[in-house]
């Protein structure tokens, strides 16, 4: 866990202070405050394997993420903000949120934003790559205009879990139990949000959506089923093949190529956390591969390295995880 507070730093100081240790644990942005000698604040941070999870606990204060906090650095990563203890401002694009207490929005890393709240505030906030969760939630746009409830409902369970985290991180000591919370906390979100009417009534129509988020989550749920075929998903859920294409037109990817990733995503999981003396075969026959070179293939060109290498990295690596990377030349 990494700790930060302004508690002994010069008022003068306070800003810089504050906006350095908040850019390390997240991305550049810079944090000011209208009264600095009376400003209050302390952040801490804990390690969740490929996410991480951290507290503020400060008086009034505002974030800016600028174009020029974005030069010469790629972030692909989300932040899932809770505002606790009082309401909250965020703003970017065309979207301006008012997040009420108890509330949770998803702000973009990749974007220009501001955020801000004018009282004293106990802010949780996770921060996610991008890929991770839209792993989990393939149109993600959709749910990122909006604020969410956390004061009841899975949202409530979400933010509860999130909390109990710190109290229980010195019982931790593998960095897969770890990992696993994280993976955990994702599940609860994707929960939490996915549901949600008003996503559902934004961009395309209801139905159409409403077709969509049930595909997704059949796909998801018969991931190891090797009989799951494009006539079985459409048949399952009602919908005639072409429409099921017809779904997915218009974003960055297919449903074949979309159900490859996620099975990738999944036998990355089994090779870090291989049973004893399960060969690479066995995991990738499990995910619906039924061809070895075909899955080697994919596999380094998800990852960047074939699968029986990654299966040592991630061996001697311990708690770092295998980075998706950028397709393998050929």
């Amino acid at each position: 866990m990494a700790k930060f507070s302004v508690d002994r730093i010069a008022p003068e100081d306070r800003s810089l202070g504050w906006s350095k240790f908040v850019s390390e644990i997240f991305f550049p942005l810079s944090a000011s405050f209208s009264a600095p000698e009376r400003f209050h604040g302390t952040v801490e941070n804990w390690d969740l394997g490929q996410i991480s999870l951290s507290r503020f606990q400060s008086g009034p204060v505002c974030y800016d993420r600028e174009k020029h906090h974005l030069r010469g650095r790629a972030t692909d990563d989300l932040l899932i903000t809770f505002a606790t203890e009082s309401d909250a401002r965020f703003s970017q694009g065309n979207c301006d949120l008012y997040c009420r207490k108890n509330g949770f929005f998803i702000q973009r890393g990749d974007l220009p934003y501001q955020f801000s709240h004018a009282h004293d505030n106990n802010l949780w906030v996770l921060k996610v790559p991008t890929r991770m969760l839209k792993n989990r939630i393939r149109t993600l746009d959709r749910y990122a205009n909006y604020t969410y409830d956390a004061s009841r409902g899975v949202g409530a369970l979400f933010l509860d879990t999130a909390r109990a985290i710190p109290g229980r991180t010195e019982q931790l000591s593998a960095a897969v139990t770890r990992e696993g919370l994280g993976r955990c906390l994702m599940d609860l979100l994707c929960l939490a949000i996915e549901d949600d009417e008003r996503a559902l009534g934004s961009g395309m129509s209801s139905v159409r959506l409403g077709h969509l988020a049930r595909v997704e989550r059949y796909i998801r749920k018969n991931l190891a089923n090797h009989a799951m075929t494009m006539e079985k998903i459409a048949s399952a859920n009602g919908i005639s093949r072409r429409y099921l294409h017809q779904l997915f037109h218009g974003s960055d990817t297919t449903v074949g190529r979309w159900i490859r990733v996620l099975r990738l995503e999944a036998a990355h999981e089994d090779l870090k956390n291989a049973r004893h003396g399960e060969t690479v075969a066995e995991i990738a026959y499990r995910w619906g591969f039924g061809d070895q070179a075909q899955f080697s293939r994919h596999f380094k060109s998800h990852f960047g390295r074939p699968p029986r290498e990654a299966r040592a990295v991630l061996a001697q690596a311990g708690p770092k995880i295998l980075r998706a990377g950028p397709p393998a030349s050929r």
